[in-house]
């Protein structure tokens, strides 16, 4: 143990020494101690070099990083514009043919309520012109006697001119009943011409 502090203490003076002679050397000549500072310099101007080198190739390949990332996300971007773009298009299609079904059904209903509202009224007429005409004078016997199926009508009472009296019932002319009768058919026909409407579905195809 003595031995071996005794050679450390041995080789620490020999270094003190060794680096006394070397500042010795440089200071006797001022030119060698000027070539040491400027190779330490040129060193420490390396290592920053080195240093930003690194660094510059670092924050390159960060920048390519965010670049990519960025191409990307903008390649995203403008694909979820043209889905929008392409969804807005579709949806404008479907409201137009949503449009064109409805306006087609509805046509489609106005024209069966209109074929059976003019169906029931000539139906309406033809019966009310032949109940005016069982009730008219005379016209029993004639239907009585041709055995017919006319017999079987309520018979309307046939106006008469004057004041209604005792007893009697109010009757009215074919103008009226038949306006009574244009009327009557036209709000039933209206009525489910507006529940048939209401059932068409305006939201899409059922």
């Amino acid at each position: 143990m003595r031995f071996l502090l005794d050679a450390i203490i041995h080789v620490g003076a020999e270094l003190i020494g060794l680096l006394g002679d070397g500042i010795r050397w440089l200071l006797a000549r001022p030119w060698r101690m000027a070539i040491l500072i400027l190779a330490l310099l040129c060193l420490w101007l390396h290592g920053q070099a080195r240093s930003a080198r690194d660094l510059a190739d670092a924050r390159g390949v960060q920048a390519s990083s965010w670049h990519a990332k960025f191409v990307e996300q903008k390649a995203e971007m403008l694909k979820f514009v043209g889905m929008v773009r392409d969804a807005r298009a579709e949806a404008a299609r479907k409201d137009r043919e949503n449009v064109a079904r409805v306006e087609r059904e509805w046509g489609q209903v106005l024209q069966e309520v209109k074929n059976d509202y003019q169906a029931d009224l000539a139906n309406a007429r033809a019966d009310l012109a032949e109940r005016l005409r069982v009730s008219r004078p005379g016209a029993g016997a004639a239907c009585g006697s041709g055995g017919g199926g006319a017999t079987d009508l309520s018979v309307l009472p046939f106006l008469s001119s004057g004041p209604l009296r005792a007893g009697h019932a109010a009757i009215v002319d074919a103008a009226d009943i038949d306006a009574c009768t244009v009327n009557t058919l036209r709000v039933e026909h209206l009525t489910d011409a507006w529940g048939r409407a209401a059932a068409i579905n305006v939201n899409g195809q059922p």
